[in-house]
């Protein structure tokens, strides 16, 4: 019975095997073009929402000593970058004190963090599987070679060898779509960290003046 069975699974896979590596290349390709789109589509949002983080700082701790909430609330009004956008959220709750802002730059750090996130969990799982699929490729297309090879035995190496080199550009391609695909994930979290320290760094100013604030009240 288990002998059967296993006869049963191998031969399903070789029927399988049967349709060759062409699906697994063009499945590959597929992976690569959807990974270029996002890549040129996450690149450009980094490069759009870039600032400079310690002159914003610069300009907010300015404004804020001197009292003067709307044009902190201005200097960071309508900015698209991450930064801006958490800074102009704890502004808007300034004068309810430092719990308030704080709990405003948690909400709107972590609605910015799925922002800036999206797609980077799709860079790291074709990062870490795409080889697997191209191996997968190289293991069928090796399996039909021989099969070639087991109809025509004396065929030798002329036979399975355009199969084989053939079956080992699955392995070729896999890895052409996971090394950028690491990277990419590799640079965009990077970037993501930077954006995260900006605005922890920036929303301290703003909680260290509503600290000093206070300390001056008493």
């Amino acid at each position: 019975m288990g002998e059967h069975e296993g006869f049963s699974v191998i031969a399903a896979f070789l029927h399988f095997a049967e349709f060759g590596a062409g699906w697994v290349m063009w499945l590959l390709l597929a992976l690569g073009a959807v990974l270029i789109v996002l890549v040129v589509e996450r690149g450009l949002l980094f490069a759009s929402t870039y600032v400079d983080a310690p002159d914003i700082a610069r300009d907010l701790a300015r404004a804020l000593q001197a009292g003067d909430l709307a044009a902190a609330q201005q200097r960071v009004a309508r900015g698209r970058a991450m930064e801006e956008r958490v800074l102009a959220d704890a502004l808007e709750v300034f004068g309810r004190g430092a719990f308030a802002v704080e709990q405003v730059v948690l909400g709107s750090t972590a609605r910015e963090r799925q922002r800036f996130d999206r797609f980077l969990s799709y860079f790291g799982t074709v990062g870490n599987n795409a080889p697997f699929v191209g191996l997968l490729g190289t293991v069928i297309g090796i399996i039909v070679a021989f099969k070639e090879l087991g109809a025509n035995p004396k065929g030798g190496l002329e036979v399975v060898g355009p199969g084989i080199a053939e079956a080992l550009v699955a392995t070729a391609v896999g890895l052409l779509v996971a090394i950028p695909s690491v990277v990419a994930f590799n640079v965009f979290k990077g970037m993501m960290r930077t954006r995260l320290g900006n605005t922890d760094f920036l929303a301290r100013i703003v909680l260290a003046q509503l600290e000093h604030g206070a300390g001056e009240q008493r």
